[in-house]
């Protein structure tokens, strides 16, 4: 019974969230030179900065988790024979398994949201540029992003390990922020929203990141608890 009540509260929840983030995208002002095909570049925009979040935060989840990991092995090898180490150490234990789940829930969720961006990117490359630049650098560090942080996830999950899972949380943060950084930008405009000077373009888009963020964060709980 529980089960199916979390289960119809989590539709509610993803639902409302949906809704709320269509209306936002309806309401929002359109922009002097792209008109309404500003609304695509919001949602493009918030999809992949709550993407990177996740990744980032994933691999920081991941490398907490593996560092509780060695301090219950080292607390174990010493062979302490009180009973309040051996409290401590299976509470460390079980906050390292639970931060396990949650690094391999964002990471989940940071797949789900890239590629989500990269997909709604495609129709405003078409309709802002007139075309998909395949060579723009920022839209080839989306693919190998894609390609490599997929494949990663691939083999920690081949491998079946939580700590094979932390592990690939930790390279595919590290993977992004690289990639990231070496992109730079050609046709791809530097951050057009938030260098704007409308305040309504600035707060809508800042809802629209919020609500984002938040369906991330429920979808990431989710994969969490599987």
């Amino acid at each position: 019974m529980m089960t199916i009540t979390r289960a119809r509260t989590n539709w509610i929840m993803y639902v409302a969230l949906l809704a709320m983030l269509g209306a936002l995208l309806a309401l929002s002002p359109a922009e002097a030179t792209l008109g309404n095909v500003v609304k695509i570049v919001y949602a493009h925009g918030a999809a992949q900065r709550i993407a990177v979040y996740a990744y980032i935060l994933a691999g920081v989840l991941g490398i907490v988790s593996l560092a509780l990991r060695f301090t219950v092995i080292a607390s174990e090898a010493k062979q302490s024979p009180t009973v309040r180490a051996e409290i401590v150490s299976s509470q460390t234990a079980l906050l390292a398994v639970t931060l396990t789940r949650w690094s391999r829930g964002f990471t989940e969720t940071a797949l789900v949201f890239y590629l989500a961006q990269f997909v709604i990117s495609l129709p405003a490359q078409l309709l802002a540029w007139g075309g998909i630049s395949w060579t723009e650098p920022r839209v080839l560090s989306a693919i190998w992003i894609l390609a490599f942080t997929i494949l990663v996830y691939g083999v920690a999950v081949w491998m079946n390990d939580p700590r094979g899972m932390a592990v690939a949380g930790i390279a595919n943060a590290a993977i992004v922020l690289i990639l990231l950084r070496g992109a730079v930008n050609i046709i791809h405009p530097n951050d057009p929203i938030i260098a704007s000077e409308s305040l309504a373009i600035k707060g809508f888009y800042f809802a629209i990141v919020l609500t984002t963020g938040a369906l991330a964060f429920v979808f990431a709980r989710d994969r969490a608890r599987e």
